[in-house]
């Protein structure tokens, strides 16, 4: 692929988790990846799943991460599996010298994420978080023009009904190069009319939550949301997000589900002069595709074309909603096979996944004390997560930090 590099041999990968996302996204970008890995297993405690999986990539299935780290086909692991079993599975996976790429969310607690580190940094591996939306197309071209100056500083981001969570904590700190320094936030619950979205996902209630993180060099970010996906006729995602300049802004809005629009905002020397500060002049976002596949988003502003090249093309597209999105997990995980070899500092480290999961712990403590701004980073166990980690342990019947006790357990969906 033009403008990304690839190591001289791919990297050796088992597919840990093999239900919904590992087979329509995953799989459909493993022909494309392979300048950077190859999946030489899958393995799932649900036979049927692995064994199939297994079958249509023409590898070997497992059923036990142990039995698969006894053969050890593989030198790194692509985690794909329930947010309740990143920890286990990574830690496990770490503490056999096997590299290993995590979904999102990294993991439930924070004392989980440090436990993460810490094993991998002791076994000498790579240990990341499948982290794409800040690879989406709007995020890449944003980075871009707020480095032309063109807005003059960018000081503030106010998101609604996008993904306000751990996608979006990663998103602004990629946006800021930085981790916030404390947070507040506020919470509403309200009932609604029942309806089932899956068979294991019945809504009867919504909480609307408002955050705002502090960021170095006075970056404010505003994030908020009441659903994030369009129920009960609320915005759709991708929502609705400025990032606020000094003379300017960026705009970008949904035009219908998972599909937005963007553009640029900005007042002329002329429009500032003549003392009302209304913006004279927009200037549209355009996403480019060739046969489907994104190839690049630009923008002409005053100071010229502004435009990010997309490095990737799938040759097979995943199930969704966007064209752009399986170029995205295909650049976490090159990122993650040059980061195992050594040839590239990853985008986005262990310690930016720990920093985005310190924001929601951060965030449910300021919502649990009415607002009061929480100090980051968290030092210790902080309330939520207590209350979380005797929740999962009447769940589970374990302690959620027993790495045997978790790894034991399975996690189909209904």
């Amino acid at each position: 692929m033009s403008g990304f590099p690839a190591p001289a041999e791919p990297v050796r990968v088992a597919l840990v988790g093999a239900g919904q996302r590992s087979s329509t996204i995953y799989r459909p970008l493993f022909g494309s990846l392979a300048p950077w890995v190859r999946v030489v297993a899958v393995c799932d405690p649900v036979r049927d799943h692995a064994d199939a999986l297994a079958g249509v990539l023409g590898v070997a299935a497992f059923h036990d991460i142990r039995h698969l780290v006894d053969a050890r086909p593989m030198e790194a692991a692509l985690v794909v599996a329930p947010v309740e079993s990143h920890y286990s599975a990574s830690c496990y996976l770490s503490a056999h010298g096997i590299h290993n790429l995590v979904e999102t969310t990294w993991c439930s607690l924070l004392a989980q994420a440090r436990e993460m580190i810490a094993t991998a940094r002791a076994n000498r591996v790579v240990v990341r978080v499948a982290e794409n939306f800040f690879r989406f197309p709007i995020d890449r071209i944003v980075g871009k023009i707020a480095a032309t100056g063109v807005l003059g500083r960018i000081g503030r981001i106010v998101s609604y009904d996008d993904h306000t969570g751990y996608h979006n904590d990663s998103r602004w700190i990629a946006f800021a190069g930085a981790h916030p320094e404390w947070v507040q936030s506020v919470e509403h619950a309200m009932p609604t009319a029942a309806f089932r979205e899956s068979p294991e996902r019945l809504h009867a209630e919504e909480t609307y939550r408002a955050r705002f993180f502090g960021f170095p060099d006075g970056l404010l970010v505003v994030d908020h949301a009441s659903n994030l996906k369009g129920f009960l006729g609320r915005y759709p995602r991708p929502g609705y997000t400025e990032w606020q300049g000094e003379r300017g802004t960026v705009a970008y809005f949904a035009r219908r589900p998972w599909h937005g629009e963007g553009e640029v905002r900005w007042c002329s020397d002329e429009a500032l002069a003549r003392g009302r500060g209304f913006c004279d002049r927009t200037f549209p976002i355009v996403d480019e595709y060739e046969d489907r596949r994104w190839t690049r988003t630009y923008v002409d502003l005053p100071c010229g074309r502004v435009e990010h090249v997309n490095p990737f093309r799938p040759k097979e597209l995943p199930p969704h909603a966007n064209d752009w999105y399986g170029s995205a997990v295909m650049d976490h995980v090159a990122d993650f096979a040059l980061a195992v070899r050594g040839l590239r500092e990853s985008e986005f480290d262990e310690e930016d996944a720990l920093a985005s999961l310190m924001m929601e712990a951060g965030a449910h403590e300021s919502a649990l004390a009415e607002g009061q701004r929480i100090a980051l980073p968290i030092a210790g166990e902080p309330e939520t997560d207590r209350r979380a980690r005797e929740e999962a342990r009447r769940r589970f019947g374990v302690d959620p930090m027993d790495i045997d006790g978790m790894l034991a357990l399975s996690y189909p969906k209904p």
